[in-house]
């Protein structure tokens, strides 16, 4: 007889995830389905919504296969804001618009004035976008719905979303238990336009069986409301009550901490609601690209080397401050003070500086983003004594190491570091009664493996170094020009201040064996 299981779907900024889990926590399958969204230039990010439904189908039917069990109920955990219009048949009206799409910064503006507070990235803000600029095809529109929405649609014919992934439409209370009228009214849009608001954990329904069957599931499986990825990582590394740091590096950066009462309201670059667990409150600071930086490095400039290559390259460079410092900017900053205008760098570049100098660097910005979100917590009163990573830049020792250095404190690595699908596969099993709450069946399913430790010598080295790293960003993001701030003047002496402060911290280095400098670091690749 096949054992029992539960399936988490975790569907991301660049692919599907597939995890089949039994009731002790271990992994019985696991797939995933890769797709290449769509940039412009101008802040714009779509996919057709059709290649996010055929790779999490793919993800499911091979790690449903691999798992060999029978799987009982499954949940999905997605991205916010990331959103598609469907007419009256269901038919989507334009591609899926993704959550770092940053298109709609001057009607999120406007809806802002106009008594609506809203961000950019907001689902109401872009589709306002969409019907100034397509208003046509969007008379169309009777449905828009939010990522998870549309697969729940899809798979049982019941729209149903959960208050964390309400929230991120721009439209939903504080609390996400429901629309908020004047906010609809400001952005010309209905309640009924929008999918139902339930509670994670509670049954949605039964997968139709034409779809089970396309899916490769068992005919009954139970589909339960999810929720934020995010959120889900948290669930899936164990931080299900205060005193944990959950740190996700997977697309974006986004760190969770949670909390019975938080600054109300919250903060610029803060974001909080209520958290699956009740009655705990989450608070939320990231940053909008992490690993989808590493991916996009090594696509466009080391197209024959993998991730893990040049790590290794990255590894045998000597932290200091004559190698060159990137910015991780490149579609703004959320925390921990909001610029969307800000825009990715790469600053102090020498003839010498080659593939493995700059992805370290890379490396570096995003570890020293998360510090300073760190850092920005404890502002705040929120300093939990655990710090867990998961996501996939979990699986890089480099970055592991690079942020107990950079921190000063040890990272633990859970078991299981696609802690999402994990997440989600919790919410399945206690949706389906398996579990009586969330906190008894995170105690059951999430384990901690690894324990990296800061190096003290390393510590030492890299507080200079994130202190420099602050300093050129705010120099950069004020010479940048948009509503964000105003553009430099010829005259301004930012970038000699810019300049002097790299002579004063720069310092060069030590000749290897077999060469110069520059010829030691050609040498190595």
């Amino acid at each position: 007889m096949k054992r029992e299981a539960f399936l988490g779907l975790d569907v991301g900024g660049t692919g599907a995830k597939a995890g089949v889990y039994d009731l002790r926590g271990r992994l019985l399958g696991f797939a995933r389905a890769g797709y290449v969204p769509q940039s412009w230039i101008d802040g714009r990010a779509e996919i057709p919504i059709g290649k996010i439904e055929d790779a999490a189908r793919g993800a499911v039917r091979r790690a449903v296969r691999q798992a060999r069990a029978r799987v009982l109920g499954m949940s999905v955990s997605s991205q916010g804001q990331t959103f598609v219009s469907l007419d009256e048949r269901g038919r989507p009206l334009h591609p899926a618009i993704l959550w770092y799409d940053g298109r709609a910064k001057e009607q999120a503006r406007r809806l802002t004035e106009r008594g609506a507070p809203m961000d950019s990235i907001a689902s109401a803000a872009k589709i306002l976008w969409l019907r100034e600029r397509h208003p046509e095809r969007m008379k169309k529109a009777r449905r828009h719905l939010l990522l998870p929405d549309y697969l729940a649609f899809r798979l049982t014919g019941r729209a149903v979303t959960d208050p964390m992934t309400a929230g991120t439409s721009g439209l939903a209370r504080p609390d996400g238990a429901a629309y908020l009228p004047e906010k609809l009214e400001a952005a010309g849009l209905r309640d009924n336009q929008f999918a139902e608001i339930q509670w994670p954990g509670l049954a949605i329904g039964a997968v139709l069986p034409e779809l089970a069957r396309a899916w490769g599931l068992p005919s009954g499986v139970t589909l339960v409301t999810g929720t934020n990825d995010q959120l889900a990582g948290a669930l899936g590394a164990g931080n299900v009550a205060p005193g944990v740091l959950s740190v996700t590096i997977g697309t974006c950066l986004a760190l969770v901490t949670l909390a019975e009462r938080l600054p109300d309201p919250p903060p610029p670059g803060l974001l909080s609601g209520p958290f699956p667990v009740r009655p705990y409150r989450f608070a939320l600071p990231y940053a909008r690209t992490a690993g989808v930086l590493f991916d996009w490095f090594q696509r466009v400039f080391c197209p024959g080397k993998g991730l893990e290559e040049l790590d290794r390259l990255a590894a045998r460079v000597t932290p200091s401050s004559f190698g060159p410092v990137a910015l991780p900017d490149f579609e703004g900053v959320v925390s921990p003070e909001p610029n969307p205008w800000a825009r990715g760098a790469f600053l102090n570049l020498g003839l010498p500086h080659g593939a493995a100098e700059m992805f370290r660097a890379l490396r570096e910005s995003v570890v020293f983003a998360f510090r300073e979100n760190v850092e920005f917590l404890e502002r705040l009163g929120l300093r939990p004594p655990v710090i867990r990573v998961v996501g996939g830049g979990a699986r890089s020792l480099l970055m592991l190491q690079l942020m107990a250095d950079v921190a000063g404190r040890p990272i633990e690595v859970p078991v299981v570091t696609e802690a999402a699908t994990l997440g989600a596969a919790m919410l399945a099993a206690t949706g389906c009664r398996f579990f009586g709450s969330m906190a008894d069946a995170a105690k059951e399913l999430s384990r901690t493996g690894k324990t990296v430790a800061p190096r003290p010598e390393a510590v030492a080295a890299y507080a200079p170094l994130f202190a420099r790293f602050l300093e050129l960003r705010r120099g950069v993001h004020a010479m940048e020009t948009g509503r964000g701030g105003s553009a430099v003047a010829a005259g301004s002496d930012l970038p000699q201040i810019a300049a002097r402060r790299l002579r004063t911290t720069t310092r060069a280095p030590r000749a290897r064996p077999g060469g110069s400098p520059r010829k030691w670091r050609r040498d190595r690749g």
